[in-house]
């Protein structure tokens, strides 16, 4: 099978097209039937083309019907499919087959009666072969004659794809001018499409008017939304296709012409596009030559994000192929033929995103491309586990293909910021190991965390728990961390009001929990203390901060503060055990929200010491009837389910201990 099916459909679909492939090739490998058929299909194109040129009303009664019908029997006698079809149906197949094909061709009745997939396979060869024949005859040259041909033959979705891929290059060439051109009025250009929403372009249109252009990406995610509700007329379509399989140049004309970027980014939703025709297309929109008016960055940048969700979305069609339970004797060929496919696959798209990363460069700034490459944000869905870790290993692939294009990254602008970006020049930092430039990521992680663009969810999902990682390393190279983690604990402490309180600024606690969070991961890295009194000295002292910060919280707000409390947990059974049986006291002494302080000390494999194995129960005794009988009240039957959870593990570890 050809290569290019497994990349335009995926495994369900080439199911059932396989065997309908298969058998058009038996037909057409029988030189006998095929030209028996070729007077008829020629007669019914002069019969297609006088209907189209002089609007002539075919009379389906008056075709000649071919004489294949013996030979066509003699051919199939022995195949499963037609054996099963006459077993069942002593009519003619070829004679019913035939006036089907010219009721959907002439009368465009598009009702599938068919009861047999011989029936079907058929109705595909008569298609192709018709398709076969016109892209032969010149009188079908022209491109109004062609959205004539395309109106006519709606019904036949074998022979639109036939011909789409057999329109001779000489017809585009000869008439280059009428194939780029978009006949529409600019006011008029959304007659171009098809939408279910024609209110929502009327103000999209207007719009346009207010984009800045001083950000492209910005632009592009703004002025492409809600492209993929869209798509392009059947003529425009039509033409698209033809084009970009024929002439990148010519299409990259027509591309051009349909002026508004939503309906040039609702083209690549359209057509199936296959990887190296983007690389081809951004290659050729930064050669010199190449003369559009649109804005050049944000055409560039709309192939760019198309490319990438081609690129993913053809690595997830590819991996059902990896799940060897859905083989079986039917498909098993298919399994076969994919597993050099895959291979082939993966070193493609790496050297894909190279070329494409960089022919950007020749008309984008590092920043540009950053901002579209950083825009991607990490899955973490786990019901979609699969299809979340290859959109991930998606953009990792992405991110280190820019790594490896650009010499100079860390000189790069620091403005515009997002977890994804600063996670990326930590990793380049780790290999560079440049203080100064560690100085510069501090400032930038910190002015993102200030902004009203910070965003996160509370839990240890990518990309945070990396930007957390990442904080806790950027801290370590600083002249010095300690006294640099302190002035960040200073600048982000939320001044709690008291018992009244105006006003709660949930989003204030939510950055001062990330930067506690942040600095708590600092001891993964001992370049951040000179000596152990004062990696001591500073544990004790961030412990003590964050238990009177959420003491004196003026509502419980211990859903904020018990996270950097946890990542401290990890830290002292796992990385810095001297402080093990000080901070499991001091949790137990001295937080007050018994739910929560269960909640970290039942989260990690390491069971708490002794001593505080009899610290908790004795707050237990005096708490936990008391906390279990006001979830119950509350009907928060999960909390209470949980909290029996969590002492069924402290019971566990006592009855272990034993």
């Amino acid at each position: 099978m050809n290569r290019e099916n497994f990349f335009q459909y995926d495994l369900y679909t080439l199911e059932r097209k396989y065997p309908e492939f298969e058998f058009i090739e038996l037909l057409n490998s029988i030189n006998s039937l095929s030209k028996s058929i070729e007077a008829f299909i020629d007669d019914v194109t002069n019969l297609l083309y006088d209907s189209i040129v002089e609007g002539k009303i075919i009379e389906i009664k008056d075709i000649v019907l071919p004489n294949i019908a013996d030979e066509f029997e003699k051919c199939l006698s022995n195949n499963p499919l037609y054996k099963s079809y006459k077993s069942i149906s002593k009519k003619s197949l070829t004679e019913i087959v035939v006036r089907k094909f010219l009721q959907r061709l002439f009368s465009k009745d598009g009702c599938n009666d068919e009861k047999h997939i011989i029936q079907d396979y058929t109705h595909s060869w008569l298609e192709i072969k018709l398709a076969q024949h016109i892209v032969h005859d010149s009188r079908f040259c022209t491109i109004d004659l062609l959205k004539s041909l395309i109106d006519k033959t709606e019904m036949l979705f074998s022979f639109y794809h036939e011909l789409v891929e057999n329109i001779p290059i000489n017809w585009v060439l000869e008439k280059k001018h009428e194939w780029v051109e978009v006949k529409v009025k600019p006011e008029n250009i959304l007659d171009s499409i098809r939408t279910y929403d024609k209110d929502y372009l009327d103000y999209y249109v207007n719009s346009l008017k207010n984009q800045s252009q001083e950000n492209p990406w910005d632009n592009v995610k703004e002025i492409s939304r809600s492209s993929n509700y869209i798509s392009l007329n059947s003529e425009f379509s039509f033409i698209s296709s033809v084009l970009i399989r024929l002439d990148i140049s010519l299409w990259i004309e027509f591309w051009d012409n349909l002026n508004l970027p939503i309906i040039q980014d609702c083209v690549f939703h359209g057509f199936n596009f296959k990887p190296k025709q983007y690389v081809q297309l951004v290659a050729e929109l930064v050669k010199e030559e190449t003369i559009v008016k649109s804005d050049l960055k944000i055409l560039l940048l709309i192939v760019a994000q198309n490319y990438f969700d081609s690129s993913f979305k053809l690595s997830e069609r590819l991996s059902l192929y990896e799940e060897q339970d859905r083989r079986n004797d039917k498909n098993k060929y298919l399994f076969d033929e994919v597993t050099e496919l895959q291979k082939d696959w993966i070193d493609e798209k790496k050297i894909n995103y190279e070329i494409i990363i960089k022919s950007l460069k020749k008309k984008l700034s590092d920043s540009d491309i950053e901002d579209w490459i950083f825009s991607y944000k990490p899955r973490n869905n786990s019901r979609h586990y699969k299809s979340n870790a290859l959109y991930n290993s998606e953009i990792e692939l992405l991110s280190e293909t820019y790594k490896k294009a650009t010499i100079e990254l860390l000189n790069s602008n620091m403005q515009k910021f997002n977890f994804q970006k600063f996670n990326f020049y930590v990793e380049v930092l780790r290999d560079k190991g440049d203080r100064t430039f560690a100085s510069t990521l501090l400032d930038a992680i910190i002015g993102f965390v200030s902004s009203n663009k910070f965003f996160w969810d509370k839990t240890y999902a990518e990309p945070y728990w990396s930007a957390l990682k990442g904080l806790g390393f950027i801290l370590s190279m600083q002249d010095t961390p300690i006294q640099k983690a302190k002035e960040l604990i200073d600048k982000f402490k939320s001044n709690h009001q008291g018992w009244n309180p105006i006003k709660i600024e949930y989003s204030l606690i939510m950055k001062e929990s990330f930067i506690y969070s942040g600095i708590s991961l600092m001891f993964e890295n001992e370049s951040a203390f000179t000596k152990e009194s004062g990696k001591e000295e500073f544990f004790k002292f961030l412990v003590d901060h964050i238990l009177v910060q959420n003491r004196y919280s003026q509502i419980d707000n211990s859903k904020y503060y018990q996270i950097p409390l946890h990542i401290l947990f990890l830290v002292a059974n796992q990385i810095f055990s001297d402080v093990k049986e000080y901070y499991e006291r001091e949790l137990i002494d001295n937080y007050d929200d018994l739910y929560s302080l269960l909640s970290i000390i039942t989260s990690d494999k390491e069971p708490i010491l002794d001593n505080s194995k009899t610290l908790i129960n004795n707050r237990l005794d005096n708490e936990f009837l008391l906390l279990k009988k006001q979830y119950s009240n509350r009907k928060q039957k999960d909390k209470v389910q949980e909290l029996e959870k969590m002492i069924g593990i402290l019971n566990t570890e006592n009855k272990n201990s034993r």
